[in-house]
């Protein structure tokens, strides 16, 4: 008797422990709740907070901007081209901008630079009403599709990447026109901010973006060339092939087929790809594209 009296006092004491922890489990998964109620509650406070100081850094900003914009001497240099009206290369920028609190005497003078060139070369504006200037620069443009090279070359051709970034800078840079405005009166000279713009846009209206990505593995490379259009307008990439170069010996070339998975009547986009192609020493490889147009580029690609 005592035996099982122990063990019903034993049960009677599991299950009052069970209770308990039951009762505390349920209390302290309640307040988990609550708690993860809470911090989410302040995380969507502090994303608040933040993006209402976010608006408000942005609103001061632009509030900053404009009391500097109309205490300064001289408004904003607005630059335009008519990419429609670009031929053989050539094209127009014209420039406009105003000058306040303007002397009778004042001579106002547009200086620029293109290109690797760091003489400035000047221009007298012409002035219209109220102040407003206006100077017309003639500039270069490479008519043809804005071509992004992407790699991905495995570690022994890291100079090469590194003379290809070279190189890409360096195209940058011939495509960038550098231009300030000076105001002078009597022995008074005033010159603005030196502003950059850069021209690699401009001819790719009807040719879009070229994006080429190479990707090295041990022995092998890929190739995927994908063909954004600017508009619908934009002449299309037909047909695209590979030339395989050792050094300046041209060994040979190979289609770059369109993919079929892609709707090849989506005029805006289209995607081309060569996988498992051989690599071998002093590899040079070139790309070739021929527009609906009949236009053809070439870029070095590798």
């Amino acid at each position: 008797m005592n035996r099982e009296k122990y063990i019903k006092v034993f049960r009677i004491f599991v299950a009052v422990v069970l209770g308990v922890s039951l009762v505390m489990n349920f209390k302290l998964f309640s307040k988990m709740d609550q708690l993860e109620n809470q911090l989410n509650n302040v995380s969507y406070v502090q994303q608040d907070i933040i993006s209402n100081v976010n608006g408000q850094t942005g609103h001061i900003e632009n509030v900053l901007n404009g009391i500097k914009e109309e205490q300064s001497w001289i408004s904003r240099i607005n630059m335009d081209v008519n990419t429609y009206e670009i031929e053989d290369g050539q094209a127009e920028a014209t420039f406009e901008w105003q000058v306040k609190e303007l002397q009778s005497d004042s001579e106002v003078v547009f200086h620029y630079a293109y290109g690797d060139r760091e003489d400035f070369t000047t221009i007298p504006a012409e002035e219209g009403q109220q102040g407003l200037f206006q100077v017309k620069v003639p500039v270069e443009v490479d008519v043809g599709p804005q071509w992004e090279v992407v790699r991905n070359p495995s570690s022994h051709n890291e100079m090469s990447k590194k003379e290809m970034e070279e190189k890409m800078e360096e195209e940058h840079r011939q495509n960038t026109i550098e231009y300030y405005v000076t105001v002078s009166y009597g022995d008074m000279v005033k010159s603005g901010e030196i502003h950059t713009e850069n021209l690699e846009h401009l001819g790719t209206n009807n040719y879009g973006i070229l994006q080429t990505d190479v990707h090295m593995y041990d022995r092998k490379f890929d190739v995927t060339l994908m063909n954004h259009n600017v508009n619908a307008s934009s002449f299309v990439v037909e047909e695209a092939y590979l030339f395989k170069y050792e050094d300046e010996r041209l060994l040979g070339k190979e289609k770059i087929k369109i993919d079929e998975q892609y709707d090849p009547s989506d005029e805006m986009m289209r995607f081309f790809h060569l996988n498992q192609v051989d690599q071998y020493e002093d590899m040079r490889l070139v790309i070739k594209v021929v527009y609906s147009n009949g236009g053809t580029f070439e870029k070095e690609v590798y």
